[in-house]
């Protein structure tokens, strides 16, 4: 009696994690995404008021500059999203022993079109602000921009060492 007991029991919390366990998982990779729009948002924000500063834009300008850069931004979010996605079927895919030519093939086509619709998203944001902004703040347009994502990128280099660094090792 005992013995079958702790056999129900066991199967019964074998059942009950193998559901629990990846739901719990989903709502974590969840979690993971929202955080990481957030701070993609927060960055945009950052690079627009940095950017308002620094380009001395008037308020005309600046009522007409956020909304397209956000616009913008926002649709390069979803294509970047778009790509983690066909990267990852890509990868699936290589995993295989033979994987398809022809299906790897239409996701290489499908990546090609979507960085095509990245670089046009900068394309028209760099058409509105020749409308918008002077020669002198496209000039400032094009530093600023070249700073703020190499100062970003050493950040978040700064921010992973630390990070590796505090983590414990694995072994």
């Amino acid at each position: 009696m005992k013995a079958k007991s702790i056999v129900a029991l066991s199967l019964g919390l074998i059942i009950f994690s193998s559901v629990v366990f990846p739901a719990v998982q989903e709502q974590e990779n969840e979690l993971q995404e929202r955080l990481r729009l957030r701070t993609r948002e927060n960055i945009v924000t950052l690079m627009l008021l940095r950017m308002t500063r620094f380009l001395e834009l008037t308020e005309d300008q600046t009522a007409k500059v956020y909304p397209l850069v956000t616009r913008v931004e926002k649709e390069k979010m979803e294509i970047n999203l778009k790509i983690a996605g066909q990267m990852q079927e890509l990868r699936m895919m290589l995993k295989e022993g033979e994987p398809d030519p022809e299906a790897l093939q239409v996701r290489i086509q499908a990546l090609k079109e979507l960085r095509k619709g990245l670089g046009s998203k900068d394309a028209e944001v760099e058409a509105q602000l020749e409308e918008i902004l002077t020669v002198v703040q496209q000039a400032k347009y094009l530093v600023f921009m070249n700073v703020f994502f190499r100062e970003l990128r050493e950040n978040l280099e700064r921010a992973r060492n630390i990070r590796g660094k505090a983590a414990p090792k694995k072994k």
